[in-house]
């Protein structure tokens, strides 16, 4: 019975050792064809702008073809639903973001979850979210549109490109912080909410820099607050939220890449490696730049840790004010 025992306890870990071999193997000599990059938003967009020239770069370095896949959709969850449900071999990629954690808890019967359904890879970077307003509305300061709203609760409108969008949840935050009632006003989309700031029908918009940074140079917008920690390049002369009184309103819309769950630990890190290289390319840090978005390195369980703090942070208030963008 001994024997039996001692041989049963050897087969299994022969069987074990064989079964790993073609892992190390396929991590080993992996990519061996072209990889799949989902991009859950339109070709020509943000999302898209920023993720190209990276794709590029890190082509290079692992020495096959990236191909962007984009799946466009509100709250950015076909492309990345498609992404979570791919085979974790390392061949398809999903870029993920701060707006993924906010739609977590707006959407309900989602078919996977940021934080726990993927291998995060690493940051990209992020850019800030603008406040702004039209020049003639007659609001010279965050402080003057605090007290003008003080003084008039609901009488001040604020657009947004959605129920639940990241301009609709900063303004929340705002108004908690600041003790005012503003009204919302949401719109399908971040281009037509701009279109009707410009055309004077709503005065307030909270926007990625990128899309506001042409109107506040043409003094169209006023730009009263940014929300990142620092104040921006582009615009030194607004100051923070933080600055302002406001530590809470700080953040940074962030994007990155994740794999699907299980996808191999040494193939992560070459993943992670092609990233991080890319991002030390001053020719890519300038298109960046451009496109309003600092470009940041991370470990991936620094963004493993940063997808589930703000999925924590988002959900909180998604849930408070009972957001339901289904």
């Amino acid at each position: 019975m001994r024997f039996r025992v001692t041989w049963r306890a050897v087969l299994a870990t022969a069987c074990l050792t064989i079964s790993a071999v073609p892992a190390r193997a396929q991590s080993d000599d992996w990519p061996r064809h072209p990889i799949r990059l989902i991009v859950p938003a339109p070709a020509g967009g943000p999302y898209d702008a920023t993720i190209r020239p990276i794709a590029q770069r890190m082509a290079q370095r692992l020495k096959q073809p990236i191909v962007v896949d984009n799946r466009p959709s509100a709250g950015n969850i076909l492309g990345t639903q498609a992404g979570a449900a791919a085979m974790p071999d390392g061949y398809t990629l999903t870029m993920t973001g701060m707006l993924n954690t906010m739609a977590q808890a707006e959407y309900s019967g989602l078919h996977f979850d940021i934080v726990n359904d993927f291998e995060h890879i690493g940051l990209i970077g992020g850019g800030p979210q603008w406040l702004v307003v039209r020049s003639d509305a007659g609001i010279r300061s965050l402080q003057d549109l605090v007290d003008q709203a003080k003084r008039a609760p609901e009488k001040i409108n604020y657009a947004s490109s959605g129920a639940g969008s990241t301009g609709h949840l900063v303004m929340e935050l705002l108004q908690r912080a600041a003790g005012i009632r503003l009204t919302h006003v949401p719109y399908k989309g971040a281009a037509p909410a701009m279109q009707d700031v410009l055309a004077g029908v709503v005065p307030v918009f909270v926007v990625p820099s990128s899309s506001a940074i042409p109107y506040v140079k043409s003094g169209q917008l006023k730009l009263l607050a940014v929300s990142t920690a620092e104040r921006s390049a582009m615009a030194p002369q607004a100051p923070t939220f933080a600055e302002l009184g406001y530590k809470q309103l700080t953040m940074t819309a962030w994007v990155g890449l994740s794999a699907p769950k299980g996808t191999p630990v040494p193939i992560v890190q070459k993943i992670s490696l092609a990233l991080q290289d890319a991002l030390k390319d001053p020719a890519l840090l300038q298109k960046l730049d451009a496109l309003g978005l600092v470009a940041r390195t991370s470990t991936p369980a620094e963004y493993t840790e940063l997808v589930r703090s703000d999925a924590e942070r988002w959900g909180q208030l998604v849930r408070s004010l009972n957001i339901k963008a289904n």
